[in-house]
Order: C-alpha cells, then sequence, then structure tokens
C-alpha cells in the first residue's frame, strides 16, 4: 500500500509549462501549426470521439518515475480494495440498502464471478488532496474510454516535431498501453481464459440503442487481429438459446464487452435474457454486472469512507482508505460523521458546508449534474439538497483540481484550466494514465474537456 507523498509537478513539467507560456507571447504560431499537425495525424488515424475531434493537447503533462510508480501502486491496491467491496455487498444489507437503484437487480449481481480481480478493466480519475495524497474520485469500471485510442493517439503525439518539448527527456512508451495498444485486447482474452480455461474463439462488443459507440471499432478489430471471430451487436440482436448467446448468424458468443451505459439497463425489458445469460454464466461478461452497477456508482466511495464499516477492511486497507479515498456519504437524512469522524446530522452539514463540498448523481456519467459546492449559488445549492435527498446522490468533499496551461483546440486559446490524472487497470495491473483539463473543475471530454498526454521522465 501507498503511504508517501510525492510531488505532484516534475522539475521537467515546470519548464515546459514555461517554455508554453514564453512561446505564446514571443512565438504562437509556431506551437499552433505543430497542435494542427498533431490533431490532423489523430484524425488520419481514425481516433475520434464518438464522431468528433480526439481532443489531444500538444502539451504533455510530464511526471516522473518516482510519481508513476506512486500512482501506479496506488491504482492497483484499489482494485484489490473494490474485490474486498463487492463481497461486502454481496454480503451486508445495510450495504446494499445504499445502493437502492439496484434493488431489483440483485439476482444478476450476486454472486460475482469467481476469478479476482472482479474489476478487469477500469479508469480511476484522481486529484491530489491538500495533503499531497493521490484521492480516487470515481472508480469508471463500467466500460471507460480510451483503453485503446490513448495508446494510439500517444505514439502518434510522440512521432510529431514538439517545440514544447524539444531537447527534454520524455517517454509515452513507458506505459502500456502505449508500449503496446492491444495489451486492452489481450486482457480480454486473459479474462476469458481466466473464467473458462480454453482459448476465446468468439466476442461481442455489446451496445444498447446505438448510445457510446466509441472505440468500438478498434476493439472489434483488435479482437479479430487474434483470430477471435468479433463483432458489435446490439442487445435487441442477441438471443438466448439452450447452447448458449448466439448472434444473428447463429454463432455462440463466449465473451461480452459490454459499452453501453449500464443505467439504461436498469429498467429496460429487452435485456432480461442477456442479464441472465451473464448471471447465469453462460457467457463471460466483462466487466460483470456488480462492476457495471455497483462498483461503478460513486456510492462505492461512501461504503469505503464511512467508518461503520471499518470491521470489514483490515488494518493495511484502512490505511490505504484513509489517504486515498476523499470523504463521501450517500445523501439522505440521518447521523453520520463527518472528515473529523465527529457526529454530525448530514443535511444540515451539507447546508452549512458548501464551499468545501461537491453534490453528484451516484451513477451519472459525463459530469451529470455535479454541483461544485463553491462555484455554486446558495439558492441553486440548496435546491439541489432537496432534489439529493430524494435520488440517488452522493456528497463528496472537494478536491480542488492542479492548475495548468495548456492550448485548448476547440476554442484555439492558450489559458490556465483545471486538471487531473486518471490511471488504467486492466487485470489488476496498471496500464497508463491519461490527464484531462477543462476550463470547468468537472472535467470530462464529453463537456470540451481536452487530454494532455502523460510522459515519465
Amino acid at each position: 500500500m501507498t503511504i508517501a507523498t510525492v510531488p505532484a509537478i516534475s522539475e521537467t513539467d515546470v519548464r515546459i509549462e514555461r517554455r508554453l507560456c514564453e512561446l505564446a507571447i514571443r512565438d504562437p504560431a509556431s506551437i499552433w501549426e505543430a497542435q494542427d499537425d498533431l490533431s490532423s495525424a489523430i484524425a488520419e488515424a481514425g481516433i475520434h470521439f464518438e464522431g468528433r475531434a480526439y481532443p489531444v493537447c500538444l502539451r504533455p503533462l510530464a511526471i516522473d518515475c518516482g510519481l508513476a510508480n506512486h500512482l501506479s501502486a496506488t491504482a492497483e491496491a484499489m482494485v484489490k480494495v473494490l474485490d474486498v467491496a463487492a463481497e461486502l455487498y454481496c454480503r451486508n444489507e445495510r450495504v446494499q440498502d445504499l445502493f437502492p437503484a439496484y434493488r431489483r437487480l440483485r439476482h444478476w449481481i450476486i454472486p460475482p464471478p469467481t476469478y479476482r480481480p472482479v474489476v478487469r478493466i477500469c479508469r480511476l480519475d484522481g486529484l491530489f488532496g491538500s495533503d499531497g495524497h493521490y484521492k480516487i474520485i470515481e472508480t469508471n469500471t463500467e466500460a471507460p474510454g480510451g483503453v485503446i485510442q490513448n495508446g494510439l493517439a500517444a505514439r502518434i503525439w510522440s512521432r510529431v516535431p514538439n517545440p514544447l518539448t524539444h531537447g527534454l527527456s520524455l517517454d509515452v512508451m513507458k506505459q502500456p498501453f502505449g508500449k503496446d495498444p492491444a495489451c486492452f485486447v489481450r486482457e480480454l482474452l486473459s479474462t476469458y481464459y481466466a473464467a473458462a480455461g480454453s482459448e476465446l474463439k468468439t466476442a461481442a462488443v455489446v451496445n444498447f440503442c446505438g448510445r457510446y459507440t466509441n472505440e468500438v471499432d478498434w476493439i472489434v478489430s483488435g479482437l479479430r487481429d487474434t483470430g477471435v471471430n468479433a463483432t458489435l451487436l446490439d442487445v435487441s440482436a442477441i438471443r438466448r438459446t439452450a447452447r448458449g448467446l448466439v448472434g444473428p448468424d447463429g454463432a455462440v458468443i463466449e465473451l461480452v464487452y459490454n459499452k453501453l451505459d449500464p443505467r439504461d439497463f436498469i429498467d429496460a425489458e429487452e435485456p432480461r435474457d442477456y442479464l441472465d445469460a451473464c448471471a447465469g454464466g453462460e457467457v463471460v461478461s466483462v466487466n460483470p454486472w456488480i462492476s457495471q452497477w455497483v462498483l461503478s456508482d460513486k456510492t462505492i466511495l461512501a461504503v469505503l469512507s464511512d467508518n461503520q464499516f471499518s470491521s470489514d477492511f483490515n488494518a493495511e486497507q484502512l490505511e490505504f482508505i484513509s489517504r486515498h479515498i476523499p470523504w463521501t456519504r450517500f445523501v439522505k437524512a440521518g447521523v453520520t460523521t463527518d472528515p473529523e469522524r465527529r457526529r454530525i446530522e448530514l443535511i444540515s452539514y451539507i447546508r452549512r458546508n458548501k464551499a468545501t463540498l461537491v453534490l453528484k448523481p451516484s451513477n451519472a456519467t459525463r459530469g451529470e449534474q455535479v454541483l461544485v459546492g463553491c462555484l455554486t449559488s446558495a439558492a441553486v445549492w440548496e435546491k439541489h439538497i432537496d432534489w439529493a435527498a430524494l435520488n440517488p446522490c452522493v456528497v463528496q468533499e472537494y478536491i480542488r483540481p492542479g492548475e495548468i496551461t495548456a492550448l485548448h483546440p476547440p476554442s484555439r486559446s492558450i489559458k490556465k484550466m483545471a486538471h487531473g490524472i486518471d490511471c488504467y487497470v486492466f487485470g489488476g495491473r496498471i496500464a497508463g494514465f491519461q490527464s484531462r483539463a477543462s476550463f470547468d473543475p468537472v472535467m470530462n471530454v464529453g463537456r470540451s474537456g481536452i487530454l494532455l498526454p502523460i510522459s515519465i521522465g
């Protein structure tokens, strides 16, 4: 488990920041020309975000090996903690009650598969707290974006002449998905072997109602390159038979990768046979549905950070949680503890501490309806508290993002932006990092955010 703090800013990154600021005044044309070359090369490679430009910035975030190792150890430890959290959900009704949206779905969630880690693919989103420790603010254990394209984009970035990094020793290939973008596909093969004990022959990337198709073409072609008969299928095109799940061609599907919004399945009728097959082990589902629903829900951070569940974790895990999980609570009336473990009435506490809190729907994506208290009017905050008390929401300690100067291609501007660092974990091992930056403290590519390649040196 990680203990020591590590500086979030490297000397190399300070040099890049200084160089960008100087060029922005002295020779902005040189950096925009290089940015345009990068954007064109990424588009020509077929990398996109749901048909739009994949917003990779010329300016990287440079981290040193010490920080890379710190983040890797933290992310890998978090996946192990999520295994404990999954088991806790399965056996503890008090924990299950914190996830009311999935009450009717438990027969598709419990029990989880026997292999470990339960979470095979995830992206842990994080920021550095005022105590110097990396804080995980979202788990993204459903189907995070960038699992292949970020590695491909990093390779392209490394080949484009870059006035910001000229003469500096930087390496994006030290990350597994930069060195080999196919490592994601290999994890799918590995998961199938762990579950079935045999080589994968057929697979489907499963979509629902045509939503969230980004990166699917890369996943399908990557599987085909390994000899797997792979295709993209909507749930409506899959049938459950005595032989197992089959697609339109009648071939049995051995593995499914769920590239969809799991919220869409909560009340829909069409996926029921599909979910029954996943729960019955008739197909290997990546990630399993306890990951899609429960472990991806922001309430899982409330389970980890609430001391009422401390006895379910060992001393090492509790130390990890105290350092790397921000104070989080499921929003409901009643008594709990504040970040200093003092007893409080939660709704009153949220009202009094707007400046230090964030309200979030527990299972929304892309920053939907997230309110940062210090940036929200008192009237809007008060109204949202009432709404949050009636809908699945969490309140979380506000972790202020770091600031970085970056090029923002959509607006053709060079400005200070909020940024964080996200960690991709495949099969329990670090696969790579990304940094998102935005004018909005709720950082998301779907909300005009951009991606900074992370280089290690």
